[in-house]
């Protein structure tokens, strides 16, 4: 059985274990009304000479993830270029996956690349790219890699603005019209359990659904102290989760997993957001400008809800998850559906499951580029992270939030450019700390 908030724990702990495997689920499954290629390759017959040559964008935890299960896939995979801002993540990266996968890592030194350029560097050595770098670049990186006509992985979220959605879907526009794969890194709609789960919800086990809510309870990210002549943008992006421009906010980053869960269930995307949160535990300056704490309330356009908690604190109770009620039952994030009485009307056990939804997503991705059987799933991607900024944006301001009212929104909170000696939108104060939204206040729009 699924344990989501050991998942969650273990995936802020552990860099080197890669993806979200937060639990082992067979092949060939349908995932987002799409079919899942199959896993390993050699299924196909299509184990051939010719190489998937893919380069790397943000050697993280996230990116060297991506870029383990990329390979994972099959022997024709090789990494020839990766980049990221920080040398020490590019060594770190490239060790542990030239450890692992010897041959089909051949990265020189030439093909290493450090900066805030070093996407396009990446994007010009390679055929295939994974984009795995914080989300407010990911606009920037995906528009580049798709007018370069190069198949991309991007990882959730999409972005951090309204602006960035924008250049989000017209950089998809273009993808489509050039048949590229664009997949994005919500795996959990890859897992057997939510996909069978959905399956029956549709059939109508649980009645006509009549409310949802979604958990996200888990500790503080890491924090990165401050080094001696470190510039404001560097220590930024070293503790990227504390700063909303950097990370979305909580919602974006992490409980847009089981939010987009709730989109798929319900066939569509809510219309309007309120809510409300702040920092009760997070203090000074060490933990950047983002709230600990959120709630938000999203409505869909047949006036469902969708009720989200959202915490970062330690020492603290907590659950990743989500739970579904229906006029006849209910269904929860442990492949479980009980009747309104609480008898179990079925489960799914998956202890037999080889392998994880986030391996089937990257080998999908792959899979699509070999059977040349273009894969696209930002449309998805990108209305789920919309969601998450709107409730962002209300619990931020205080007001009720709509989708007509945001996409109208040119306001970006990113720096006018990227680089070590921009000056920031966020900085410390007087006092050393950083200005923090406050509702009734705050302009989002």
């Amino acid at each position: 059985m699924i344990n989501l908030m050991k998942y969650a724990i273990m995936n802020e702990k552990k860099v080197n274990k890669g993806r979200r495997n937060f639990v082992k689920t067979s092949a060939s499954v349908i995932a987002g009304g799409a079919f899942l290629s199959g896993f390993p390759m050699k299924a196909f017959g299509t184990e051939e000479k010719n190489e998937i040559r893919i380069g790397l964008v943000g050697c993280g935890s996230r990116g060297t993830g991506a870029a383990n299960e990329a390979l994972k896939t099959s022997a024709r995979v090789k990494l020839v270029a990766i980049g990221d801002v920080f040398e020490d993540r590019i060594n770190k990266s490239f060790q542990y996956l030239k450890n692992t996968y010897g041959d089909q890592v051949e990265v020189p030194d030439s093909n290493k690349f450090i900066g805030f350029d070093a996407y396009q560097k990446v994007i010009e050595n390679c055929d295939v790219v994974l984009l795995a770098t914080p989300p407010p670049f990911r606009p920037l990186h995906l528009e580049t890699a798709v007018k370069a006509s190069k198949h991309v992985f991007i990882e959730k979220p999409l972005f951090v603005d309204i602006p960035g959605y924008h250049k989000i879907m017209d950089a998809n526009e273009l993808a489509n019209r050039k048949n590229l794969s664009l997949v994005v890194g919500l795996q959990w709609r890859y897992e057997t359990g939510y996909q069978l789960m959905k399956e029956k919800i549709d059939n109508g086990i649980i009645g006509d659904i009549t409310s949802l809510d979604v958990y996200y309870n888990v500790a503080a990210p890491i924090i990165h102290l401050r080094q001696p002549g470190q510039t404001e943008m560097n220590y930024q992006v070293r503790n990227w989760r504390y700063f909303t421009w950097l990370w979305g906010g909580q919602l974006a980053g992490q409980t847009i997993h089981p939010i987009d869960v709730m989109n798929w269930f319900m066939n569509d995307y809510p219309v309007t957001a309120k809510g409300l949160g702040g920092r009760q535990v997070f203090k000074g300056p060490d933990q950047g400008n983002t709230y600990d704490h959120h709630y938000a309330e999203f409505e869909y356009s047949n006036k469902i809800k969708l009720h989200v908690q959202s915490t970062n604190t330690n020492n603290t109770w907590g659950r990743v998850g989500f739970h579904v009620q229906g006029t006849k039952g209910y269904a929860d994030e442990k492949f479980r559906i009980y009747t309104s009485k609480g008898e179990l009307l079925w489960e799914h056990r998956d202890k037999d499951e080889m392998v994880g939804p986030s391996q089937k997503c990257q080998s999908d991705f792959i899979n699509s580029i070999i059977n040349r059987k273009p894969l696209n799933q930002l449309e998805y991607g990108a209305k789920s992270t919309l969601t998450t900024i709107i409730g962002r944006m209300a619990i931020h301001s205080g007001q009720i939030i709509t989708i007509e009212e945001a996409l109208k929104s040119k306001k970006s909170i990113l720096p006018k450019d990227f680089n070590w000696d921009v000056e920031m939108p966020s900085k410390p104060g007087p006092d050393g700390n950083y200005s923090i939204p406050m509702p009734g206040s705050t302009n989002v729009i």
